[in-house]
């Protein structure tokens, strides 16, 4: 009798307790944030440059030159950073662990985004607006002119994500 307590309830809990832990731990280290996925990690060096490496294994190449024009200090191996990735598992922004974001979101209809120059024209209910674009790759894959959409502003005023306004509902 005792055995088979043993062998149907106390081993399955055991059990589930060992593998209960790990899926715990890093869900401390990381949240997602609508589409976005906020996670914590640690500079290392891999294959002769810079990258985030995370407690779940993941790591995220680093750009300096992304650091340098957001007005930051490049990282240096061993700085502890928060990393923000996209839908598309893209680093859109990086901070040091602690320091906090200040993004702006701004919604409007979309005019323009520039094909030779990197940028986006919105008319909101404050009038038109012009921001400069992280990478081309925030471009609008299919979303037509006209179309309302939130972009995502980090601190030096560049978008680093897009989406249809009606999708970004309960994002934030």
């Amino acid at each position: 009798m005792q055995i088979r307590l043993y062998q149907y309830f106390v081993l399955p809990v055991l059990i589930g307790m060992i593998l209960g832990i790990p899926a715990a731990a890093s869900s401390a280290t990381e949240e997602q944030h609508g589409s976005h996925k906020k996670a914590t990690g640690v500079v290392v060096q891999k294959a002769g440059a810079l990258a985030v490496q995370t407690p779940d294994g993941a790591t995220y190449q680093l750009n300096p030159n992304r650091e340098l024009r957001h007005g930051q200090e490049p990282f240096k191996e061993g700085d502890e950073v928060t990393v923000l990735v996209d839908e598309n598992n893209m680093v859109i922004d990086m901070h040091l662990k602690g320091q906090k974001a200040t993004h702006q979101f701004v919604t409007g209809k979309l005019v323009y985004i520039g094909k030779m120059k990197k940028g986006i024209k919105l008319k909101t209910s404050e009038g038109d607006k012009e921001f400069p674009l992280e990478r081309l790759e925030v471009k609008t894959g299919g979303i037509p002119e006209g179309t309302q959409v939130t972009v995502e502003l980090n601190e030096a005023g560049t978008v680093i994500d897009l989406h249809r306004a009606d999708k970004d509902k309960g994002k934030r």
